[in-house]
């Protein structure tokens, strides 16, 4: 068992790529889609989309795994069998990283009707990333400092090394328009406003950190080059700060929609589907603040220094005081905003092909991060690029996403809403393959009322005269591929 809890606790101390790759793209959830685009609330399938609760974690690491085995196994036999020989480490990287994200939301929604789409948020957002571990600290890993001796008094330079954590609650407010209309063409744009409210982070810069490991007690370190920061105590502070989202969309129609004004009883209700859509966003643009007067803060810069018995631990209170007495200016280091941390700012491009009948899709989309500057504390996104399909209803939907985490990583998900409710995961395969190792896991739901028609709707689409009315269809001959 003490693999198995080895290899839980360093997903999550160092686990947030999960992009929920197989429900982000469904034309039923907006609730969902406006976290990764605002314009994506337009033109949705249902007028009011109401989240009741929504819930996930993602973690992944390329280092620890736990090999020939599944999470459905362990849960099954409640880890029953799995011993030290199960976990390894993979050591034929020269660059180890890991990262995590888990999410909460409550009593959210999204209304959409004609050219404007407007929603509201209540999120809990968990992040932890670490980036460019070398590969001989990856060993250090796994046979420790002190009896791995082979590494022993040899000189080792250690930079740009980044390793963040950051825990907030949010509150969104998003809005989007349809600024343009002509022939088929529809253009759409769309914001997210969002105010913070900090419960606790840290982050460490390390820009350099060149050290020799002389034996079992003493580590003598040439130079040290850090900026660390932390809440050592969780706070909610209201202060926390703001942050943007930004979107736009572009459709291509199977019909001309110049006077199409989708969820209203203006022009018959009906609904005119695209054949494809291309859209790009920038999401999480700004910081979380946190209290000035509770975060602790250390900037080291000194020299020539042997730290006697380093694996001792310290004490928590004062933690990144460490070698207070080697640095003559702790309060000062490159990092001047030192209550703040930047958040995993991407650039998110989307791809979604109409194949049939406007019920089977084939879908693409990048998230790219964007780094943060080495001036300031932030968390960098996992790059991932994705390719799918998927089926939706009115009651039904199935995605399946291939992804690529860090673009070299694969990952298979699947996704699967019945009306209301939404289960989903982007490592499929960490679930259910228990001969696979297991470098991470993923799971998320979403449990929502969907309301499909604006009221002055109902009835007309009911008698056959609405969206789906065949006299509809026989004006419009290029919505034929829609039915």
């Amino acid at each position: 068992m003490r693999s198995t809890l080895f290899i839980v606790l360093f997903i999550c101390s160092f686990a947030n790529a999960q992009e929920q790759f197989g429900a982000v793209f469904s034309n039923y959830t907006p609730t969902t889609s406006v976290h990764y685009n605002p314009s994506s609330m337009l033109d949705a399938k249902v007028w009011l989309d109401i989240n009741i609760v929504s819930a996930g974690a993602y973690a992944n690491n390329n280092l620890a795994y736990l090999h020939n085995n599944s999470f459905w196994n362990l849960y099954r036999t409640d880890g029953a069998g799995v011993t030290d020989d199960d976990l390894g480490f993979n050591q034929n990287r020269k660059k180890y990283g890991a990262y995590s994200r888990a999410f909460a939301s409550v009593l959210s929604g999204v209304w959409s009707q004609g050219d404007h789409a407007a929603g509201l948020s209540f999120n809990v957002w968990s992040y932890t990333a670490a980036r460019n571990i070398p590969d001989y600290m990856a060993k250090f890993i796994e046979y420790g400092f002190t009896s791995y001796d082979i590494q022993h008094n040899i000189d080792y330079s250690m930079k740009n090394v980044n390793v963040s954590s950051l825990n907030y609650g949010e509150i969104k407010a998003s809005y989007a328009y349809t600024f343009l209309k002509k022939r088929r063409d529809m253009f759409m744009g769309g914001i997210s406003v969002k105010k913070f409210l900090s419960i606790g982070g840290a982050a460490m810069n390390g820009y350099n950190f060149d050290f020799d490991v002389r034996s079992d007690t003493m580590m003598q370190v040439y130079d040290m080059n850090v900026d660390a920061m932390a809440t050592l105590e969780p706070e909610l502070y209201v202060k926390g700060g703001m942050g943007l989202d930004l979107g736009f969309t572009y459709q291509k129609m199977l019909s001309e929609c110049s006077s199409y004004l989708p969820n209203t009883k203006r022009n018959g209700c009906r609904y005119i589907p695209y054949k494809y859509k291309l859209a790009v966003s920038v999401i999480d643009i700004g910081s979380v603040k946190f209290n000035p007067d509770t975060r602790s803060f250390a900037g080291y810069s000194f020299s020539n220094y042997d730290w006697y018995y380093y694996t001792r631990e310290p004490d928590q209170d004062s933690v990144l005081n460490i070698f207070q007495y080697q640095e003559s200016d702790i309060d000062n280091g490159r990092v001047k905003k030192t209550e703040r941390i930047h958040l995993p700012t991407s650039l998110i491009l989307k791809a979604d092909y109409n194949i049939w009948a406007s019920r089977v899709y084939a879908n693409a989309m990048l998230v790219q991060g964007i780094p943060v500057s080495k001036e300031k504390f932030g968390m960098r996104k996992a790059n991932s690029l994705m390719v799918g399909l998927r089926y939706e209803s009115k009651f039904f939907d199935i995605g399946l996403p291939l992804s690529l985490y860090e673009y070299t990583r694969p990952q298979l998900g699947l996704s699967v809403r019945l009306a209301f409710l939404t289960i989903g995961t982007d490592k499929l395969l960490s679930i259910v393959n228990k001969h696979g190792d297991i470098y991470g896991g993923d799971i998320y739901f979403h449990l929502k009322i969907p309301f499909y028609y604006h009221p002055k709707c109902k009835d007309k689409i009911k008698s056959g005269h609405g969206a789906y009315s065949p006299s509809i269809i026989k004006k419009k001959k290029t919505c034929e591929a829609y039915l």
